[in-house]
């Protein structure tokens, strides 16, 4: 694409013929492999469609050059961010449209048009946003490593063994699967992504098996790398034992094929054969048995887990009739009683390797505010569904723009109600401004026009984090009427504050001066009145007028120049371009300065594990939609409940309710909660304080976890997982598989952990690799492809694995 195609270069059509055209194009486009889609930001699209939808040329949502700042890390390389997610950052156009939207709108000076390629992958079409980065070097100088991306419908030539030199440590290892490529007359190698077909002679360590992304199925290979890493039940499914307890004829199961599915996936994983296991069939059984998962939309990862540890315990059930069985309530028994009777009573109907695995028991005591009649029932769990302590608060960045022409804007931190409005944002700023709060103007500047003038009733919910916020002062000037409003007494006080002159009129002045001194004296034979009838014509700096959002005036009013300043909201100053040369800095406008308040480093919430499952213990009342009926007032009442935890099982599942639901907002919480990696010990949560002798011990040690990164519309799903066989932590994210360090893993991504209680681990079974990947600052674990071997040497592989897709 040539540079002056980033210039809007024809005149565009009405608007309802630009939004009937690319709708046409998005909706009868499919995916082709090969095809050209483009990546355009999703603020600017939005604004877009919301511009064409008004049918109103002049309408102040016009959104101005195409322009993707907010994908990008930064504005030299032009990096796309890391995790970027879709229809929530950005928006795939296919090609056409997007030549239609570059035509009439132009983008803005410098940035690249980011066309991405769509690829086959093993089961389905999709648009590679992100292209295979790999390593290349130059063949005359192997100590010059740089790094270059490919999509993965480029065509190169494979090559035979070659020594490959990492750029991360510095370390030389003999790599027999590359490709090559030639620029011009230098040779270059490269590492080779391999392929499913190259797998057949593979041989790594069972289980460290990356599982391919579908579309969309990051959330289920989330939840099935951390159950494949539960040893009772994948040496469950290795061993076999499943076949002679399929439950074929269960009502409440899937026939089976559940179980059969997942134990097809989880044998290929641990066979010691793949890179990575493309889950296709299991995928399949999943939609058929439960259409909420069909299709290849996001999900969540701890659904996904409820649904498939149910199904699987259902195809499992060693119970083939389920007898019925009255529940009872305590009715002031003791609660060793209570719970044994109700521990048998659920094994009479439910005995799987489910339940021998995940099920616990807990007490639910209900109280009725009426009555104060009492029930207590003891309530298998499968998974502990613990809540987060939720701030009352947040803390926003907003920039403050004074009325004093000669301050810069100043950025400040403030800590605002998050159940607030506008006003409580801008009574935070007035105690660090001495600005009146009713003198501020809250607005959400994007694309360098006002994207959004709040109101200062309007929530603080509908102001995003990443939003940029300018809070500007402004002063209502009173006028003195005179002629036949002089005399009215409602006016009489009413005065006419004229402006102080303007860093505009005195440069004006200074011009004039300048002009003045540079201009010749007359000579006596040049008449005075001449030059005073020919004065020097004074320049302006720049001149103002009413315009609207495109910057240009209402044409065909007819109704003279008081008209056009009572419909045109926007002002424009239209500056002389040799003045703005000399008067106006563009990089000096840019900037502004830090409030003390941004000093001072924000801190992250953290909180402890141990207090959510205090929270999740707490006595609470029932919400309305959930009143309980009450068995003596003969009616349903919002009582209070309380749960307790009375035994645990042996893999414990502790889910931790980042998102937040209520009735006026939905929120997913950041918190980090500082979970231990060893010796979580339950012992003084347990309500049995003395257990009967031989009951197992209430400590455990993590073994795996499923983290959720992102929003709450869509985000992406990864795990850590410990392999059972070497003791060794690896992070799994779809097809690419990377050591980890345990200092990786406790992050604000943590989303669901699995703990295994400590009588029932045993020790590995082969010794832990020895491992030194590339040192890391942050909580994201490194490349795959700097994960190496310190023993590697010729014919030893350099990595875990690499992506498949």
């Amino acid at each position: 694409m040539t540079a002056n195609s980033h210039c809007s270069s024809v005149e565009p059509p009405g608007l309802d013929t630009q939004r009937r055209e690319v709708e046409c194009l998005l909706r009868r486009c499919e995916l082709r492999a090969g095809d050209s889609w483009y990546v355009l930001e999703r603020r600017w699209f939005e604004q877009w469609k919301e511009f064409v939808e008004s049918g109103d040329q002049n309408s102040s949502s016009f959104p101005g050059q195409i322009d993707n700042t907010e994908l990008f890390e930064d504005l030299d390389s032009y990096h796309l961010k890391e995790r970027l997610v879709e229809n929530e950052d950005f928006v795939l156009v296919p090609a056409e449209a997007w030549h239609k939207l570059l035509s009439w709108y132009g983008m803005v000076d410098g940035q690249p048009p980011l066309e991405r390629k769509v690829v086959d992958l093993p089961s389905t079409l999709k648009v590679e946003v992100y292209p295979v980065q790999v390593f290349l070097c130059l063949h005359s100088n192997m100590d010059n490593v740089v790094t270059a991306q490919f999509s993965r419908t480029d065509s190169i030539r494979k090559s035979g063994w070659v020594w490959f030199c990492s750029h991360r440590d510095q370390t030389w290892s003999l790599v027999a699967d590359l490709i090559c490529c030639v620029c011009g007359s230098d040779l270059y190698v490269v590492f080779r992504r391999t392929s499913v077909e190259d797998q057949d002679s593979y041989q790594g360590q069972p289980g460290v098996c990356g599982l391919t992304n579908l579309g969309n199925t990051c959330f289920m290979n989330s939840a099935l790398q951390c159950l494949s890493n539960v040893p009772p039940l994948t040496e469950y499914f290795l061993r076999n034992l499943y076949l002679d307890e399929l439950n074929f004829t269960n009502p409440l199961g899937m026939k089976g094929e559940i179980a059969e599915a997942y134990a097809d996936v989880i044998k290929q994983m641990w066979s010691g054969r793949h890179y990575s296991v493309v889950p296709r069939v299991f995928k399949t059984k999943v939609g058929h048995f439960a259409s909420q998962f069909l299709g290849y939309q996001q999900h969540d990862s701890q659904e996904l887990l409820s649904f498939l540890l149910d199904g699987l315990h259902e195809d499992l059930n060693r119970v083939k009739n389920k007898e019925y069985i009255e529940l009872r309530d305590a009715d002031g028994r003791p609660d060793q009683e209570v719970a044994e009777e109700a521990w048998r009573n659920h094994r009479r109907r439910n005995d799987s390797v489910i339940v021998d695995t995940f099920h616990g028991l807990f007490k639910s005591t209900l109280v009725c505010p009426e009555c104060h009649k009492v029930s207590v029932t003891f309530d298998p769990f499968c998974y502990l569904s613990v809540p987060l302590p939720v701030s009352k608060e947040r803390v926003m960045e907003v920039f403050f723009v004074s009325l004093d022409p000669y301050a810069k804007p100043v950025q400040h931190r403030v800590v605002v109600p998050k159940a607030g409005k506008v006003s409580d944002l801008c009574s935070c700023l007035s105690e660090m401004t001495n600005v009146h709060p009713t003198q501020m103007v809250v607005a959400d500047v994007f694309n360098h026009r006002f994207y959004k003038i709040y109101s200062a009733d309007e929530s603080l919910s509908c102001i995003l984090d990443r939003d940029d916020i300018f809070v500007y002062e402004h002063v209502l000037r009173t006028l003195k009427f005179s002629c036949l409003h002089q005399s009215d007494p409602e006016l009489k006080d009413l005065t006419f504050n004229p402006p102080e002159p303007c860093g505009s009129t005195r440069v004006l002045q200074e011009e004039d001066k300048q002009e003045e001194a540079s201009s010749p004296s007359p000579t006596a034979n040049e008449q005075p009145m001449k030059k005073r009838a020919c004065p020097k014509r004074r320049r302006s700096l720049f001149s103002i007028q009413a315009v609207n959002s495109n910057g240009t005036t209402e044409r065909g009013t007819g109704e003279g120049d008081s008209a056009v300043s009572f419909t045109q909201p926007y002002v424009a100053i239209d500056w002389d371009p040799d003045m703005k040369k000399r008067f106006y800095n563009e990089n000096e406008a840019e900037k502004y300065v830090k409030h003390v308040s941004m000093e001072v480093p924000q801190q992250q919430t953290t909180v402890q594990l141990q207090e959510c499952i205090e929270l999740f213990t707490t006595v609470e009342t029932l919400e309305e939609e959930n009143p309980w009926y009450c068995p003596v007032c003969k009616t349903h009442q919002l009582a209070t409940k309380k749960l307790d935890l009375w035994s645990l099982p042996e893999v414990l599942i502790i889910h931790l309710k980042r998102f937040s639901y209520t009735k006026f907002t939905r929120e997913k919480l950041d918190s980090i909660v500082d979970f231990p990696l060893r010796d979580l010990d339950f012992s003084d949560c347990l309500l049995r304080k003395h257990p009967a002798n031989g009951e197992p011990p209430s400590r455990y040690d993590l073994i795996a976890v499923s983290n959720h990164y992102g929003g709450l519309r869509d985000g992406h799903y990864t795990s850590y997982a410990r392999n059972k066989d070497n003791g060794q932590w690896y992070y799994l994210d779809d097809s690419k598989v990377t050591y980890a360090k345990e200092e990786q893993i406790v992050t604000n991504a943590a989303y669901v952990l699995f703990y295994h209680r400590q009588d029932k681990i045993r020790k590995p079974t082969l010794p832990a690799p020895s491992t030194n990947p590339a040192p890391s600052s942050d909580s994201q674990p490194h490349n795959a492809n700097s994960c190496k071997n310190d023993e590697a040497g010729p014919g030893s592989a350099s990595c875990v694995t690499m992506e498949t897709e």
